[in-house]
């Protein structure tokens, strides 16, 4: 064979070789998103797109959408919209808003020591944070505590009923007469807390909990307080 021949043939065969290579990369990194015969992830995947198939959204239930590419249809949560690249922006974040309240909630809760609490919990980055204040009995044997930490779900018991933790620090004060938090001097002191709780989602803007809390003080006379409280919650 010919030197120029042999380095053509090489040269085809290199192109052919890289043509597959490319190809199957490409496969390989191939997006699918798979759609739902139903409203919730209970329901079995019927069929899967590409994240470049055109999808029209046909209607909507809570957070989930029924899409449709003209030949199937399927259910697609909205957290998942984003990976569909033929949605448009502006329209994918309207559907968005309107399918689902945000992250953050307000929350009033009323614990088994006779105290009263309210709290905010919303998404930082990539963590969940909560803020509460917590106020028991008024008069001169008043107490209370401001706290604030991160809390995580852990679990589920069914798709509308989640599990919790969460952990922080805070700051007990307590009135003259008070000896809830065995203080001396009336001096506030740091306090480690935490809890587990189990929320249910009634309905769209509205949750309500059972938790378990533990406070701790973090001084020479460490005192400890469990309680358990029944928390309402709004999601805005």
């Amino acid at each position: 064979m010919q030197p120029r021949r042999l380095i053509k043939t090489l040269l085809t065969l290199s192109s052919l070789l890289l043509a597959i290579m490319t190809t199957n990369t490409a496969s390989a990194a191939q997006n699918y998103i798979g759609l739902r015969s139903g409203p919730a992830p209970a329901f079995p995947i019927v069929f899967e797109v590409t994240e470049f198939r055109e999808l029209r959204p046909v209607s909507r239930r809570g957070s989930w959408l029924l899409v449709t590419d003209e030949r199937n249809r399927g259910w697609i949560h909205v957290d998942d919209i984003h990976k569909i690249r033929s949605f448009p922006r502006d329209e994918m974040w309207k559907l968005i808003n309107d399918a689902r309240p945000g992250d953050t909630r307000l929350e009033f809760g009323l614990s088994s020591d006779e105290a009263y609490s309210f709290s905010i919990i919303g998404q930082v980055f990539s963590e969940k944070l909560y803020a509460a204040y917590t106020r028991g009995p008024e008069g001169r044997t008043s107490w209370s505590k401001l706290e604030a930490g991160v809390t995580r779900e852990f679990g589920e018991i069914q798709d509308d009923i989640r599990l919790h933790w969460r952990a922080g620090l805070g700051y007990g004060m307590e009135g003259t007469d008070s000896t809830h938090w065995h203080l001396a001097d009336d001096e506030p002191v740091w306090l480690g807390a935490g809890g587990v709780e189990a929320v249910w989602q009634v309905e769209r803007y509205f949750e309500i909990g059972l938790r378990g809390d533990v406070s701790v003080t973090l001084d020479a006379d460490t005192t400890t307080h469990t309680t358990a409280s029944l928390v309402w919650r709004i999601r805005i």
